[in-house]
């Protein structure tokens, strides 16, 4: 450990004690914070003991480009004392998208290359690994290559995201290019446009979707539309699909736990966020002291049981109703001279994404009550799966449950009934919103 400021790590220290790592965290700039400091300072400890603290008075504007020259001094004092190849980690605390430009231009310049990101959310410090290496020449800024760096993220997400995470997807690709500063461009000047490039990229293509109510790039979230190419499964679904697998195999197990099986799988901008998992294990898993435990009735046999009794049901309620019952896997369709009436996908998870890549509009999803508040949760998240669900009705074990015992069931009632139980975030404890 070495406590002190950079500039004061001699040489020598780097001959006796040769540096194998650097780990530290990048101070943000906070002039209130700053101003408040120094004067605090000066009425515990004296006029003396703080006149280098004058200019963080004096001082009144500490603006990005200022971050950017400072973070670049440090950075290249510290490639002056280290041999190449020589990691470095660095926790970005209080994230967003012009604090991520200037860390990365500022590192960048001063010879080091990025090696890799991780970003949960906005609300966690983001983790990044640089190399120290030779300056390498700049390249110039490629607005297409920005947008196909974006464009991908995007696409390996499966879901909208938002702005912290599209900048620095952009950002990924401009340090891949070292084209993240020219060296005739301040730093304010190089600021800027980079700013007016991912702004260029993202409005002036239609492949991608802003939702938000604001015009602002750094407001809402972004998705991919329909008709920008194929889309992998969404994050949420498989973070669902992960952790339920880890819970099957494992009796018992305490968060952290989870997390380190689970991360590996989710890496980089792909990070789930806590309120994610909390969501999932909520729905499938009961607290016992520390550690989560897989609910009796989300052991698989006991949910291939249940979906079994919901597929007997729904042919139950079809005759009832004098409709022909056709079954294909987990579809079974009520049919009326030869034309479908309704459709049901039956499912034990909320993998609702997945059940829409092969349901049409008349397909009604059948989903266990424990699963909707989970539901609900992925819509909150995911403007996009709430568009695509405005056609489709969602319904829960028990409601057919309930239609089985009614003395009297009509056409016209059961389209009443199956719009009598929505599918509703949990009113008790606290709403994960990351």
């Amino acid at each position: 450990m070495y406590e002190g400021r950079l500039r004061d790590l001699a040489h020598e220290v780097r001959k006796e004690i040769p540096i194998t790592a650097v780990m530290g965290s990048l101070p943000r700039p906070n002039q209130a914070f700053w101003t408040f400091s120094a004067l605090w300072a000066g009425w515990l400890w004296g006029k003396d003991a703080v006149e280098p603290y004058k200019n963080a008075l004096r001082r009144r504007r500490y603006d990005w480009a200022w971050s950017a020259t400072a973070l670049h001094a440090m950075f290249a004092h510290l490639n002056e004392l280290l041999a190449d190849d020589i990691p470095m980690f660095g926790l970005l605390a209080e994230a967003e998208p012009p604090f991520m430009t200037a860390a990365l231009t500022a590192a960048q310049t001063a010879g080091f290359a990025l090696e890799s990101i991780a970003l949960r959310t906005q609300h966690d410090p983001v983790q990044i690994v640089w190399k120290s290496a030779q300056k390498a020449g700049a390249a110039s800024m490629d607005v297409e290559a920005v947008r196909n760096a974006m464009r991908e993220f995007l696409s390996a997400r499966g879901e909208p995201a938002g702005y912290l995470h599209i900048h620095t997807a952009g950002l990924i690709a401009l340090a891949e290019a070292n084209a993240l500063k020219q060296p005739e461009l301040e730093f304010d000047e190089t600021l800027r446009r980079t700013n007016a490039l991912f702004e260029s990229a993202l409005k002036e293509d239609d492949g991608f979707v802003h939702y938000s109510s604001g015009e602002g790039v750094d407001t809402g979230t972004w998705g991919l539309s329909p008709s920008a190419g194929e889309v992998t499964e969404s994050l949420s679904d498989r973070v669902e699909v992960a952790v339920v697998t880890f819970l099957q195999k494992n009796q018992e197990a305490i968060y952290i736990e989870i997390e380190n099986e689970i991360y590996p799988h989710f890496p980089g901008l792909l990070t789930p966020s806590k309120g994610l998992i909390y969501a999932v294990l909520n729905s499938y898993a009961e607290k016992q002291g520390a550690s989560w435990k897989l609910r009796a009735e989300d052991v698989a046999s006991v949910r291939r049981d249940e979906m079994k009794e919901m597929f007997n049901s729904l042919e139950v309620i079809g005759k009832r109703l004098d409709y022909q019952i056709r079954r294909d896997d987990k579809l079974l369709a009520w049919e009326q001279d030869g034309q479908t009436a309704y459709s049901f996908y039956v499912l034990a998870s909320a993998l609702i994404g997945r059940a829409l890549e092969s349901s049409d509009e008349q397909t009604i999803l059948v989903i266990p009550g424990g699963r909707a508040a989970l539901a609900a949760y992925k819509q909150q998240r995911d403007p996009s799966l709430t568009a695509r669900l405005k056609n489709h009705k969602v319904v829960k074990y028990r409601l057919l449950r309930a239609l089985l015992e009614l003395p009297i069931l009509t056409r016209e009632s059961f389209e009443e009934q199956i719009a009598s139980d929505p599918v509703e975030q949990q009113s008790s404890g606290q709403m994960m919103m990351f």
